[in-house]
């Protein structure tokens, strides 16, 4: 057991606990309390907010462990389109889906296509979200096992209950404001460790140089270029197509309060790329990759290398804050999926919003218990498990949801023909893995535009109910947030 480290993430993950709990009685008040925080997020707080959530175990761990392992250029395909995400998503549907009125994705698939939409799109993101949860909690149970000196089953269950219990009892608001402070750890605890890497190398290119010596192939192109592309695409729009990012949008005061929460994120986003960087070079200089059970560990190594134990346990505790931050809000678009969207919609429109509340909380606690399970034996490196993720919402999501925004033709039978015809293409790809490595954003994203673009124009358009509608989200006129859809 490493005692310092393990006071300092104890104390952390307590105090995140204690958040939870402090803003219970508030989140179970009502459901917008509980999923959007009643709408109040400012930009300051919302951009803290929407970039820990989007700064997950991938931006760290499996960055640094794929860069390692796969070659810088891998590095560089992923930092370029996580970075490009916010600038992405604020021109394409930041302010759009804000003036919707909705609260999650799936309910503006009804508010925009009906019924037959979202419910499919609520079993996409319920799947979705619970795979995405397994790089999350992968990178616990190597943080966990690492610091506490336990095995690493026992870690992924530990911290797994830790985060899920704070999410749970306190829904966007703890959510929100845990994740402002995780935020603030994570930009501190990278930029403290790349300060003390590129003193004790003397700068960034005697960095390079060393990091090339022992590990010649860093800068080569080790996969093909589909993987690279594929990879870029499947960040590129993670924005956009990641209901627990989507999510921070309907938290927003309004649509401009949106496009700058985006704005605020993209920026400190930007740190974490070039902090990575210094410490995946780091890390080839090390030269223990191939000592490594799982690549993934890299990140720790280099922390273990080149830090005192305090900051160590600083360092820890944001890796840690990675992980709950984006834990948390997958955990949270689960439940608003089930609870919300499903529950309420379909089974007992009567429901009081304190029962549809309780409901999101046990949602939370059996889709965290799921994601455990499976974590307790990944499937690959963190960031290719995120790259699966990102590309199958994609393929499901991704042209729907932007077509539904800015073009009024696009009707329910197209949304529903892109949706699962970009699904399944996704899933043959990823089974019988004809082409490269996370390349399946690539076809079947296409086949969902072309589909959803196809179907619309060979059947009959929305009515002008809907595409009055589709004007109202690109202007700031009030919206009936009571409207319903036939």
């Amino acid at each position: 057991m490493q005692v310092m480290e393990t006071i300092i993430v104890g104390l952390y993950v307590f105090f995140m606990i204690l958040i939870g709990i402090y803003f219970a009685k508030r989140a179970h008040s009502s459901e917008s309390d509980y999923w959007t925080a009643g709408r109040t997020i400012n930009t300051f707080v919302g951009a803290f907010a929407l970039f820990a959530a989007l700064a997950s175990s991938s931006s760290l761990m499996g960055a640094v462990g794929s860069g390692v392992a796969l070659g810088l250029p891998f590095l560089f395909a992923y930092g370029f389109g996580a970075v490009a995400i916010l600038p992405f998503t604020l021109f394409l549907v930041s302010g759009q889906i804000r003036r919707s009125g909705v609260s999650t994705m799936p309910e503006f698939f009804k508010q925009r296509y009906g019924n037959s939409v979202q419910i499919i799109a609520v079993f996409i993101v319920v799947i979705g979200m619970t795979f995405y949860m397994v790089p999350q909690l992968t990178a616990s149970g190597l943080i966990g096992s690492y610091v506490l000196g336990i095995d690493y089953k026992a870690a992924v269950v530990v911290l797994g209950i830790g985060f899920t219990i704070y999410a749970a009892l306190g829904g966007m608001w703890a959510i929100t404001y845990t994740d402002l402070i995780q935020g603030a750890v994570i930009l501190i605890g990278m930029l403290v460790l790349s300060v003390i890497i590129l003193t004790e190398f003397n700068g960034f290119t005697p960095l390079i140089q060393s990091a090339l010596e022992v590990t010649p192939h860093f800068g080569d192109i080790t996969q093909p270029w589909m993987s690279y592309f594929g990879l870029f695409l499947a960040f590129l729009w993670f924005g956009i197509v990641s209901p627990s990012a989507v999510m921070r949008n309907f938290a927003s005061r309004d649509a401009r309060t949106a496009r700058r929460t985006a704005v605020g994120s993209c920026l400190l986003y930007i740190f974490v790329f070039i902090f990575g960087i210094i410490i995946a070079s780091a890390g080839a200089s090390l030269g223990v990759a191939e000592t490594l059970g799982n690549r993934d560990m890299i990140f720790i190594s280099v922390i273990e290398h080149f830090m005192n134990p305090f900051l160590a346990g600083i360092m820890f505790a944001g890796l840690l804050a990675a992980i709950m931050s984006s834990a948390d809000a997958m955990l949270l678009a689960i439940s608003a999926g089930v609870a919300r969207d499903i529950y309420k919609e379909y089974f007992k429109k009567d429901a009081s919003e304190k029962t549809v509340t309780r409901l999101g909380f046990f949602i939370m606690i059996i889709a965290s218990m799921i994601g455990i399970v499976i974590a307790i034996n990944p499937p690959g490196l963190i960031a290719i498990m995120v790259g699966w993720v990102g590309g199958g919402l994609l393929s499901a999501f991704g042209f729907p949801l932007v077509l539904g925004i800015w073009w009024k033709r696009a009707n329910t039978p197209g949304a529903l023909a892109g949706m699962i015809g970009g699904s399944l293409t996704f899933l043959v790809l990823v089974i019988t893995k004809p082409f490269a490595l996370v390349s399946e954003p690539i076809i079947a994203a296409p086949v969902s535009l072309i589909l959803t673009i196809v179907v619309s124009l060979l059947t009959n358009p929305p009515s002008e109910e809907i595409q009055a509608r589709v004007d109202r989200y690109h202007t700031d006129a009030p919206v009936n947030f009571d409207e319903k859809v036939s």
